[in-house]
This record gives structure tokens, C-alpha cells and sequence, in this order.
């Protein structure tokens, strides 16, 4: 009978570990594909009672792509293979409850840059599509960052 269980155990591990990398694969959306080949974005976190659909639809709604010049020579230098972008939204349920945003940009596995910053007041209150202009000015903060760092003579990867 052990012998039994450790061997469905053992089959169920495999199962898993084989499924998982798919479950994470399609958790990712591509964004930004009109700049090379584009971005794999990650949505996570929660949005007040609002299903995780609603909050993905918000956030590929208000992402902002590099732009300006100086942006897309930073974005030349981590475009290949596409780096990963993972975006959480934090709002706890409740009427005008404080929540952030943050955005952290890797590149093969290494953090190149990220951004965070509180909701505007507008989104405290409201659906999550309220926060897709808060959204577009972080990501307009990260990629001029980014920017800025690289004109400077920065390291890509930190």
C-alpha cells in the first residue's frame, strides 16, 4: 500500500511539474509588440471584490510602451530575448481604501527597473478601470527612467 502511494505521489509530482510552466506561460499577456518583439507582461494582485479578468483588462488598457527616442535605444538594449514586465495592483475592499501600484521590469531573470506608487483617489473609489491612467503615468516614469539611467552611462541590469 506505501509503495502504491509513494508511486502516485511521485506521478502527481511529475504531473505538475510539467503542467506549471504552461499555467505560468499563459498567465502572460504581449504587450508592446509593435517594439521589437515585444514585452511579456504579468498581471497580478487584487482589486477591492472585482474578478483577476477585470483587473488584467484595466491594466493591458492603460500600459504605456517606450515611446521617445532616447526610451527606445534604452529598450534596444534588454529587447532580445523579450524581457518580462509584472505588474501588481493592490486595493483592499472597502470603500476609499489606500492601494499601490508597482511595476518591476526583468530582463533573462535579472531586475532591470521598477516603480511604485499609491493610487490616485479617484481609484480608491471606483472600478479597476480607474486606474489605468495611474497605470500609463507609472509606466511613463519607469520607461524614463530607464531612459535617463542608460544616457547617463548606467548599467541596463543594476
Amino acid at each position: 500500500m506505501q509503495k502504491i502511494l509513494q508511486g502516485g505521489l511521485y506521478i502527481a509530482c511529475i504531473f505538475f511539474l510539467m503542467v506549471s510552466p504552461a499555467w505560468a506561460e499563459r498567465g502572460t499577456e504581449g504587450i508592446c509588440m509593435t517594439v521589437h518583439q515585444g514585452i511579456r507582461l504579468h498581471v497580478d494582485g487584487m482589486y477591492g471584490g472585482y474578478p483577476h479578468s477585470v483587473l488584467r483588462d484595466a491594466v493591458l488598457q492603460g500600459v504605456a510602451c517606450p515611446s521617445d527616442e532616447a526610451e527606445l535605444h534604452a529598450f534596444t538594449l534588454i529587447a532580445d530575448p523579450s524581457p518580462h514586465l509584472r505588474i501588481t495592483v493592490t486595493r483592499p475592499m472597502g470603500q476609499g481604501q489606500q492601494g499601490v501600484i508597482s511595476a518591476r521590469l526583468f530582463f533573462n531573470g535579472h531586475f532591470v527597473i521598477g516603480e511604485r506608487m499609491s493610487l490616485s483617489p479617484l481609484a480608491r473609489s471606483q472600478s479597476p478601470f480607474s486606474v489605468t491612467s495611474d497605470i500609463n503615468l507609472m509606466m511613463a516614469r519607469l520607461w524614463s527612467d530607464l531612459a535617463e539611467r542608460i544616457s547617463h552611462g548606467g548599467p541596463v541590469i543594476p
